[in-house]
This record gives C-alpha cells, structure tokens and sequence, in this order.
C-alpha cells in the first residue's frame, strides 16, 4: 500500500527520459503507461519524444544492479554464486519434496506443493512470520524438513533464491548505489507488500522523491451495473455493448476493455460470444491470418498453440515409446505440423481409420510401423513415404537414446527429433505459429539452465520439464495493430485510461475475492501478519481501492453480474452497492438483425438423387437392411459413405470374436456332414473341436499386427470349445444332411443394383433340398421380420429368394450359437427339417395365409419386397422415416437424420 500522502502528478505532465522512473504494479499497466504517453506527446504534435520509463519494481531493480556489476561499481564477488530462476528454483523444492516422502513419492503432487512451500518461504520471509512449536502442524513440519533440503542444496550449489537476491538487490541500493533517478512514480499499487515497501523506505533514504502517478480518463463518469440472466447472456451483452462502441466511434478507434472475473472458466464463452457479434463474418480458413478486433492481452499458454501441441505430443512418443495411447497417436497422424501435412494428409487420415481397425487402444511404436507398413502394402493404394520414413527414424531414435544425460544433452536430442520428423511441416507458417515455434526452440534451448540442478536425468523427465515450462510461459501472438477490443482477467484490468471498460462477473463471492491463506503456514499467524490473501478485510479494501481506479480509467465503466448459474441463484458483489441497476433478459447474438420469412428457401430432402447408370453402391445386404429400416440411413451411410470410426478396444472385439467362431465352424464343417459328426464321439470330437479352434486362431494371428497374448489366446480357445461342443450337440439331432458350402460368396444383380451375398451354410438334405444356415452369436431372434412388410433382416430371404431360383430350398433358418439357449430360429416348408424350426403352416400367426399361402409363394413375396426395396434405392427414396426407434439402435449415422428436429417439426405442424 502506497501512502496517501504523497504528491501526486499526472501522466500528461511527466517528460520521457530516464528521469523520473515510474514504478508499476503489473507488467501489463507498465506497457500501458508506455503506450499512454507516447500517444499524449504524439497529440500535442511532437515529432520525437524520449519514452516514458515504466517497470515492475522487480525489473528495475533486476536493469540498476546489472548495470552496476557490468560498470564495475557492484564488485562481481558481491554477486558471487549463482542466482536461481523460477525452474530452477522449484525444481529443488521438487527433490527436497522427494526426498522426504520417499517411496511413497510418486503419490503426491509434488509440483503443487513444490509452489505451495515456494509461496510459503517468500511470505514467511517477506512478513516475518514466526511460528512457535506450540502451533506447529504435521504440514508445517513437513514444509519444515524441505525448506532445510532447500536450503542445503542452495549452500551446496552456492544459489541464491529469488527472494535472497532481492533483498541483496534493495542492500545494494541501501549501500549507495549510484545511477538512482531523482524522482520515481508509482501507478497501480494497491495491496501491502513488504518488499516494495521496503524499496521505498531505502529510495526514500537515499533522497528519491517519491509520488503518485495520476493516469485516469480525463473525461471519466459514473459506472452503470448490468444484471444478466446467465453467464452466457453476460458474455453476449458484453460483447454487444462492444459492437454498439465501436460503431458509435465511426472512424475514430476507441479503445475498449473487457476485464472479467475467473477469465480462465469464461474464456470460451466469451471468446464465441466476441467472435459471433463482432466477427460473425469471419468463417473459413481464409480468415486465419487475419487480425480480429479483439484480442486476449494476458495470451494463453504455449502448450495450447497447435504446433507446439503438436512437437510435444511428438515427442512424448520419443521419450515413451513402448505404451502410446491410440488416441494420441491418431490425433497426431490427423494434425498438420510434421512430415508430409499436405501432400500426405489425406493418406495420413486413411491410416489412422484403419489403426482403429488392427491395434487395442494402446500400443508400442513398433506395432504401429508395422500396422501402418501393413496399410501401405495393402489394397487401399495408400502412399505415404515420408510418414513411413520418418517414423523409421523415430524409432530408430528411441532406440538409440542414452538413458540418463543432462538436460542440456536432451534439449539437443529433441531438436534433432523435430527437425527429423519434419516439425513444423510443410506449409509456410503465420506470423503466430512462426513466434510460437521460435519460442518453443528457445525454451528447448533453455533446457541447459537445469543441469545443475537435475543433474543427469532420463528423457521422460527432460520432457516433463519442457511441458512444465510450456504450461507456464504465456505466449502473446504478434500483432500488427492494437486491438479495438482488450479482453482480461480483473489482475489486469487496472491498466491504461481507455474510452470503455466492462467489468464482468462481479458476483458475490467472486469480488471481492474470497481469501486463500498458504495451506503450509498457519493461517491465524497469516492473518496477524497482515498478509492481504488471508484476510477477507484486506481483500475488501483492496478490492474498493482497485474498483475506484478502474472507475477513474475509462470514460464509460459498466459492471456486469449473473442472476443464475444452473438452478442456484447469484448475488451482485455488496461493493456495487448503490450504482445504478439495469436488469437485462435473454439476448441472442444477432438481435435485430434476423432473415425475413420471405427469404428463406425450404428444401424436401425426402429424395435424394436417382442411382445413375454404372453407379455402384456399396454395402450388399446392409444397403438393403438400412432401407427397410430407414431410409435416410441408407442413403447417408451407403450412398455417401459417412460412417462411424470404429473403436479400438483392448483384446477381441464381439466382430472379432464372432469372425473366429465363424472360422472355426467353417472347419469343422467343410466337406463333412451328418455322418462324419456322429461318428466322432468322446475324445476324438474333442480332439477335432480343439484342432479346428487351433486352426482359427491361427488364421487370426496371421492376419492380425502381432498375435495374440498366450494367455487371451487360451481364454478364447476355451471359448470357442465350449460354444462349439455345445452347438455340435444341437446338430447331432437333426436329420441327414451333408455341407455344400461354408462362406460362400454370390454377386446378384436385383433391380440393377449389384448385392452381394455371404451365407454362412448351405446344407444338402436326406432328400436333395437345400437349407441355407446363417450364424448368430447373439440371443436376438432377427427371424421374425421376416414376414414384415419391409424386411430389415434380409440375408436368408435373398438367398432363398434369388439366389437359387431354380433349386428346392426347404428351410431357412439362423443358428443361434450361444452356450444358454442353443437353437435354430427361422421356416421350413414342413416340420422336422431342422431342431426347432416349425413349418410355414404351423406359423400363420407371423405368415398370414394372405400373404403366404404355401411355401413357393413365401420365397416369392420375399423376392417381390426385396425388390421393392431395392427399387427405392435406385430411386433415391431417402426419407426419414421409420417404425420404431429402437430399430435404429444400431445405425452408424444416427445423428445425420436429426430425430430431435424431426420430433420439434412434427409437434409443430400438429400444434
């Protein structure tokens, strides 16, 4: 807290030059401050000016003292020993946390106390806290045993702490230090802080006048509130009363802020609401390098820029190559920023499709090159050389890599890494993604500063360090020109004098902040001190303090508040007692600007395009499932191809688990018949149902990327005996029959749409008719749409139907192969054909008479609504239409048919 009574002078009075200096509370307000008085001597028509000099009191004590040691008037020995940065700093607390803790280490947040003990050492210092034993907690005692590692290490490495070359930097001034301007300023301080008090007292002492910097609007008013429905309606309204400013100005640029509380938890709220009201334009890549109106002044974190995402992710699969997860490493494959991003692009996509398809979700860089290796040599005709390549050389890397070396070793072999998998790719970058590569090699490059103190370590720990500095350095894109629009957190709202500010989420609870003593110090002896975030009454008169400048800097300064947040009610902060109150309902972006009813054009999407001549669409059996079903599933997920990416999974998937029951059954059952199966008996079916379950294993590991773990292999054998064993005891009970084919293949051409077919079975009878099999390995009895009139389980009914015209087909059934309930499940022409199939003419309650007066007439009306159905897809029928929802539980494009606005339009048209 800066006393009252000093003098206090404007900025527009101050002359640049380095006298006087002025002193300011944030990085943010110097920078300002700068801007401010540059623009004050530009109005009064100055060509040249010297510039104002502003700083934090850290940096211009950090500029005094060096330049001192460098002129010769600090001795070097005054600065001998090493002065620690932050990284450096917080790694020792880290090992003294480690070291105490011991094995169960790994079970803490290290790097969260690590900043706890930080804040506790420099507030226990700055605010000479001294805590008896009496009061001493199992935490302090802990905080404790690590500030003596700490400060063991520093007395080892001869450091010094950030807070110790401080006071040595006031102690150089307090000994008479040279260079000292005659007159210094303050902007912006408004919390007791001991060390900047202390500098005073020591300027003071040494005969620097001290006084107040006056930068309020010249033209400031009273503040408006502005009570909101919701957080979102607050965002909106903000960036309402933007455009409105900005409009209002016409040609002349004012200068707005939009300052709001907790920012990090609004950020994507307000930035969509910013983007829509004052870019609602601004759509497609074309924009990317444009610069928008507003801008977030406090940046964001380098991880969070895409290319630098990209270079970690990269080289988190040098640094673990053995365990990647499949969603990483797909989204890394999808991501532009290395090797081939543009010529590969659309084969890098393909690939990472077909990943899902032959690797669990996890897996070691070798399967993946040989998964991807597979995918190239296969029949997709997909080409990727350099993706092929580089990751050769990734792997290589990896393997090669020393175990444990010095940070500064690591830094050198994760730039080789990137510039070998060709970070940051091909296209020629923006001038953002430009400074955020720059600005990644610098912290890699920066890595040396922690040899001394990590000493020599592994590259998973070279990496953590390199992320940790990348989630703490803020990355601040270059800009051509100001922003219109400055959005911020409420720390740095106090900066320059702007035309507008707008205050938002000055709820109760969140202004004034509510207090957050040290968790390690105790918090009475915290507050007895007077250190301002443990005491609510510090906070509050901060906050007024705070909340008066912030009246002072603009020429207009509105406060915003929600009413609601979910279902609880909010409060305005009690500081905006008594400003007036303006209550706003729901806004929506774009509020007097909406399309007249005349301009809008209403499409029937119901049709899609007729099948042309000589095209071919894809999906056999499924295409015409879909359509019986739904007709704009088909249409969206045959004709246009859109589909759902499939879901690795660890281990067998139920595909892949009922493509090996499928194998092992066509084994044993291949030119073999009722004769074969009943003469084998005891131990010598046993023996054939272990071979033929052996041969489908076999046949899954060849084509599988590697084969099977020998302990999910056995589990799965077991299975496929159990279900075989059982299913062989259902087939025993029938009557003669021999296989004519297992998996067999047909392409039929029905109403000029090529469909092909693939039945599991077709067994010969005693009598030389034909039953056509099919396996299923659920409980489900798809059997019964058959006599729909749109049949949604169309294999059997096509085979039967169209496949063999001119051949006796007397039943047709699926087999449920399932170790509960076992059994055949379809229609015969007569009783006793199969286990449990009954004949047409004992199921008139599914087959009507009407519909289906005998057995030949059965196989026809399936041919004839197979047609029909066939017919609608070459015709474009496409309409979302269906009979029960639940039959779409499994459709793959569900959300395309828009079941919800279907529903709103349908309650529409009836209301």
């Amino acid at each position: 807290m800066i006393r009252p009574d000093l003098p206090v002078v404007s900025l527009a009075d101050l002359p640049g030059g380095p006298d006087p200096v002025v002193l300011c509370a944030t990085a943010r307000l110097a920078v300002d401050l700068r801007r401010a008085h540059g623009e004050l001597q530009q109005a009064r028509g100055e060509v040249t000016w010297r510039a104002l000099q502003c700083s934090t009191p850290m940096q211009w004590l950090d500029m005094l003292v060096s330049r001192a040691l460098l002129s010769g008037e600090v001795p070097p020995d005054a600065a001998a020993g090493g002065f620690l940065g932050r990284a450096q700093e917080r790694n020792l607390w880290e090992q003294a946390i480690a070291i105490d803790a011991g094995a169960a280490a790994e079970l803490f947040d290290r790097e969260g106390m690590a900043l706890a003990a930080m804040e506790a050492a420099s507030l226990q210092r700055s605010w000479r806290i001294e805590v008896p034993e009496a009061l001493h907690t199992s935490e302090y005692e802990a905080f404790l045993r690590w500030g003596e590692a700490f400060a063991a290490s520093c007395r080892d490495g001869g450091w010094r702490g950030r807070d110790e070359v401080l006071a040595w930097r006031v102690a150089c001034i307090e000994r008479g230090l040279g260079g000292l301007p005659a007159r210094i300023g303050l902007a912006g301080f408004v919390m007791p802080d001991p060390l900047v008090s202390r500098l005073l007292l020591v300027l003071e002492g040494c005969g620097v006048e001290l006084v107040r910097v006056d930068f309020s609007h010249a033209a400031a008013g009273a503040a408006r509130g502005v009570e909101c429905p919701d957080a979102e309606a607050e965002c909106l309204a903000a960036a309402s009363w933007a455009r409105a400013r900005l409009a209002a100005a016409g040609a002349r640029a004012p200068r707005l802020r939009i300052a709001a509380a907790d920012l990090p938890a609004r950020r994507h709220l307000l930035e969509a609401a910013l983007a829509s009201v004052l870019q609602g334009d601004a759509v497609g890549a074309g924009w990317a390098a444009q610069e928008s109106d507003y801008a977030f002044v406090a940046g964001t974190p380098l991880a969070a820029q895409p290319l630098v995402a990209t270079a970690l992710g990269l080289l988190q699969i040098y640094a673990g190559p053995r365990r990647i997860a499949q969603a990483e490493f797909g989204a890394l494959l999808c991501a532009p920023g290395w090797s081939a991003d543009i010529d590969e692009a659309d084969a890098r996509a393909r690939i990472e499709a077909g990943l899902r398809e032959l690797l669990p979700p996890e897996a070691g860089l070798e399967r993946y090159r040989l998964a991807i290796g597979r995918l190239l040599a296969g029949e997709r005709g997909l080409q990727a050389p350099y993706l092929a390549a580089q990751l050769d050389a990734l792997q290589d890397a990896a393997r090669a890599a020393t175990r444990r070396q010095p940070a500064s070793a690591w830094a050198a072999s994760f730039a080789t890494v990137l510039d070998a998998l060709g970070w940051p790719g091909q296209r020629p970058l923006l001038a953002a993604e430009a400074a955020a590569v720059d600005a990644l090699r610098e912290l890699i490059a920066n890595l040396q500063s922690l040899d001394a103190v990590l000493g020599r370590i592994d590259r998973a720990e070279a990496l953590r360090q390199l992320r940790r500095q990348c989630r703490d350095t803020t990355f601040h894109a270059p800009r051509r020109n100001a922003p219109r629009v400055e959005v911020c957190g409420l720390d740095d709202a106090l900066a320059g004098a702007v035309d507008g500010l707008w205050v938002m989420g000055v709820n109760e609870g969140e202004w004034p902040p509510a207090p957050r003593p040290n968790p390690l110090l105790p918090a009475d002896l915290q507050r007895r001190a007077g250190i301002p975030a443990a005491r609510a009454d510090s906070l509050a008169a901060a906050a007024r303090e705070q909340q008066a400048l912030w009246c002072a800097s603009a020429a207009e300064v509105v406060f915003s508040w929600a009413r609601q947040q979910g279902e609880r009610a909010l409060r305005p902060s009690p500081l905006l007692a008594g400003i007036a109150v303006e209550v706003m309902e729901a806004l929506e972006v774009g509020d007097g600007e909406r399309i007249p009813a005349a301009a809008i054009e209403r499409l029937i999407d119901a049709r899609a395009p007729v099948v042309a001549p000589g095209e071919s669409v894809r999906g056999g059996t499924g295409l015409l499932a879909a359509q019986a079903t739904c007709p704009a599933w088909a249409f969206h997920q045959y004709r246009l191809g859109a589909a759902v990416l499939p879901a690795p999974t660890f281990g067998l998937d139920a595909m892949a688990r009922g493509s090996l029951l499928h194998a092992a059954l066509e084994a044993f059952w291949r030119g073999r018949g009722l004769a074969e199966l009943r003469a084998m008996e005891g131990h010598a079916r046993e023996a054939e149902i272990t071979r033929v379950v052996a041969v489908a294993l076999d046949e899954y590991d060849r084509e599988a990327v590697a084969p099977l773990a020998p302990r999910l292999r056995g589990l799965e054998a077991q299975r496929l005996a159990e279900l075989l064993a059982t299913w062989l005891e259902v087939e025993a009970t029938r009557g003669e029959f021999r296989v004519l084919s297992c998996e067999e293949s047909q392409r039929l051409d029905i109403e000029g749409l090529a469909i092909r077919v693939v039945v599991d079975r077709v067994d010969q009878l005693g009598d030389g008719r034909l039953a056509i099999i099919d396996y299923k390995s659920g409980r489900s009895d798809r059997s019964k749409t058959w006599a729909d009139a749109r049949i949604t389980e169309p294999q059997l009914p096509i085979y039967a139907a169209l496949a063999f015209p001119d051949r006796a087909v007397a039943a047709v059934a699926l087999a449920r192969v399932t170790r509960e309930d076992p059994a055949f499940l379809g229609v015969a022409e007569e009783a006793g054909l199969l286990p449990g199939v009954d004949a047409l003419d004992g199921q008139r309650r599914r087959y009507a008479s009407a519909d289906f007066p005998d057995w030949p007439a059965l196989r026809a009306c399936w041919a004839e609504r197979i047609r029909e159905i066939a017919r609608e897809v070459k015709d474009g029928i496409a309409a979302v239409v269906f009979e029960d929802e639940k039959a779409l539980q499994y459709c793959e494009v569900k959300p395309l048919l828009r079941l919800a606005e279907r529903k709103l339009q349908l309650d529409e048209e009836r209301g």
